[in-house]
């Protein structure tokens, strides 16, 4: 649903921003951070915080500033290093060309690495001018504005009371019921893998500030947040809404009513209702979206790791009876169906993300009989076929340069699949066992005529002595 923030405010809503939304101005590029900071300080006497936050920013900002500054020192190799990948990439394929007995493959090779040559000398000239370099490396003069917007919100007094440790105590046994439910009760629990002791519950921690402080004050909430996984947020049809547990516990707990916005939302309705102006550059960073790159690279994500899944044996299978002693060789992959991807950790350039995908699959297994005394070969049978249905979970882990447009970047450098629940829809056996016609020792079948086949009438290759020869 629109809204604007500015209505909002001057209708007595309060803002309040969780940990990350502070923090992530220092990973911004010099310009979009500039556009960050003037968006908090146009509504920042509207701001209230978390004693939650406070500590978890004071905690960490002087670490974030720090790798901003080098980061920025650095974007001139970073610029580089993308032309040397590039390039590399580029003259691997004449490699393939070669191979394959193209001509004047050298010539090819000698005018790309030229113009290559080319390319890297422009940011390297580019670079060259020192005042141009001190000016990007040094775009806060070296003042850390962030700490100041912080600094002045504690100085006025719009911190929230702290959390006493008795409240700590009993926000982390609860926390561990909530956690515990089928399903899981937002929000925090897709911290618990990840995190130890009372640092698991931190989001639960600062929601319950949140509550206790709606409910005293009788305030309604503008809540920022740049955690956009599933403990905060839930995927409608393709549009990102708040945690409707997380809307009807807020309105059950304290009667008042909470907007809940991601970071880059919020300060592109701040730019529109407070009239702050934004560059090009900070237009086309407030377009690009998570959904967007879901768009491009979930295909290659799925090819990727294809492989994986097929040979993956009962890993991702849900136990069934009906399975074979010896298991199941392959999975072939009938049909998949792109479900949803969210963003769920972000250090520095590094953005993981993980994909939801829905499986169907066949297979064949056979139960294992032992050896045969002579020859030692493994005797198998009777087979079965089987069809599975369910969903998949892939970590993607992407590099995004926050300095140079990505907007059609859809590269991303691994994919591992970290869960999977596959159900069998579908069994039938190869074998009745009811079958008028018995064959001793029989261990498989043959795919032209139907016969079961053992060790007298094994052709080999899987065919019986009859078809055999037709192969």
């Amino acid at each position: 649903m629109p809204v604007n923030i500015k209505e909002l405010i001057d209708n007595g809503y309060i803002v309040i921003c969780d940990t990350n939304v502070y923090l992530h101005i220092y990973r911004f590029s010099p310009e979009f951070s500039d556009f960050a900071l003037r968006c908090m300080q146009a509504i920042q006497s509207d701001i209230i915080m978390p004693s939650t936050v406070r500590y978890e920013f004071l905690k960490h900002y002087r670490g974030y500033f720090s790798k901003m500054e080098k980061r920025v020192q650095n974007v001139g190799d970073d610029t580089k290093k993308q032309i040397s990948n590039a390039a590399r990439k580029v003259l691997n394929l004449c490699d393939n060309l070669q191979s394959l007995q193209y001509p004047d493959i050298e010539e090819l090779r000698a005018n790309l690495s030229q113009k290559f040559d080319e390319l890297m000398a422009i940011p390297e000239a580019f670079f060259e001018d020192r005042t141009i370099l001190d000016l990007i490396a040094n775009p806060w003069k070296g003042q850390d504005p962030v700490y100041d917007l912080v600094e002045l919100i504690i100085n006025d007094s719009r911190v929230m009371t702290s959390v006493t440790q008795e409240e700590i105590y009993q926000i982390c046994e609860e926390g561990e019921r909530r956690y515990k439910t089928d399903p899981q009760t937002p929000p925090g629990f897709k911290d618990a893998k990840n995190k130890d002791g009372v640092r698991k519950y931190s989001d639960l921690i600062m929601w319950k500030e949140i509550l206790r402080y709606a409910r005293e004050k009788s305030v309604n909430v503008i809540f920022v947040t740049d955690d956009v996984k599933s403990d905060w947020w839930i995927d409608d049809n393709g549009q990102r809404e708040f945690h409707p547990y997380l809307c009807q516990e807020f309105q059950r707990e304290t009667q008042m009513q909470i907007v809940a916005l991601t970071a880059l939302d919020f300060f592109s309705n701040i730019s529109v209702t407070y009239g702050i102006p934004k560059s090009d550059a900070v237009e086309i960073a407030l377009r690009i979206t998570d959904d967007d790159y879901f768009d491009r690279v979930h295909e290659a994500v799925f090819e990727s790791i294809s492989d994986a899944l097929s040979f993956s044996g009962e890993e991702y299978l849900e136990p069934s009876s009906h399975i074979g002693t010896n298991g199941i060789d392959e999975l072939e992959i009938t049909e998949y169906e792109f479900l949803s991807a969210e963003q769920v950790d972000r250090d520095n350039d590094t953005i993981t993300y993980v994909f939801t995908f829905r499986i169907e699959a066949d297979a064949t297994s056979f139960d294992y009989w032992g050896r045969d005394d002579e020859t030692k070969q493994i005797l198998l049978g009777p087979a079965g076929a089987h069809s599975f249905e369910g969903e998949i979970q892939v970590e993607v882990i992407r590099e995004a340069d926050m300095y140079l447009d990505f907007e059609g970047d859809d590269g991303f450098e691994k994919a591992t699949i970290i869960d999977g629940k596959l159900k069998e829809t579908n069994f039938q056996p190869l074998f009745e066992t009811d079958d008028d016609e018995y064959v001793e020792g029989a261990y498989n079948i043959c795919p032209d005529c139907g016969c079961k086949i053992n060790f007298e009438n094994d052709g080999g290759n899987g065919f019986c002595v009859n078809c055999a020869p037709n192969h």
